[in-house]
């Protein structure tokens, strides 16, 4: 969806509060479908010479399912932000530049902040989704102890990890 900036175009250098509501298409995250839904960027924007600065905050919700007992998840997200978009003009439009691809870049009176709004929510998620402390699945390891790691089934089978022909090795160079 695009913002439109005309008044910011109309008044240089002054801040124009807005509120904009946005889509996040789902996300594919470590073999997981992650929804978002209520995504709402509210903020100031304003032009200066080729710039457009917007500051907020994006607020959303993420809906997963638990890494522990698989029960569905519904995530907060509120995160900050502060960014520049550069004007795309026909005199940089013609650089070909890779990193231009990183950069935001807005044309005419309207701004698009799918993209934006997307990098900051996947950014803001966390590394895997838990229910709380109540989860069905955390029951099964008292507190203070943790699931068991890949480690220590590495201990249980030496010879069954990616770097057991080195582990012998080494084991061999001891021996000599």
């Amino acid at each position: 969806m695009l913002l439109d900036i005309s008044r910011a175009l109309r008044a240089p250098g002054e801040e124009i509060p807005f509120q904009h509501c946005d889509e996040i298409p789902p996300q594919e995250i470590f073999g997981e479908t992650v929804t978002f839904d209520d995504v709402l960027l509210t903020g100031f924007y304003s032009v200066a010479d080729e710039s457009l600065h917007i500051r907020g905050q994006l607020t959303a919700t993420a809906h997963a399912h638990c890494a522990w007992c698989l029960r569905p998840v519904d995530y907060p997200i509120e995160v900050p932000f502060d960014e520049t978009f550069a004007r795309l003009t026909k005199y940089n439009r013609q650089e070909e530049n890779p990193d231009e691809e990183e950069r935001l870049m807005y044309e005419g009176s309207k701004v698009e902040l799918s993209h934006l709004a997307m990098t900051l929510a996947v950014l803001e998620l966390p590394i895997r989704f838990e229910c709380g402390d109540d989860c069905e699945g955390q029951a099964e390891f008292p507190s203070g102890d943790e699931a068991p790691s890949t480690r220590d089934c590495q201990k249980d089978m030496p010879d069954q990890h990616p770097f057991s022909a080195l582990q012998q090795l080494l084991t061999k160079d001891q021996e000599v």
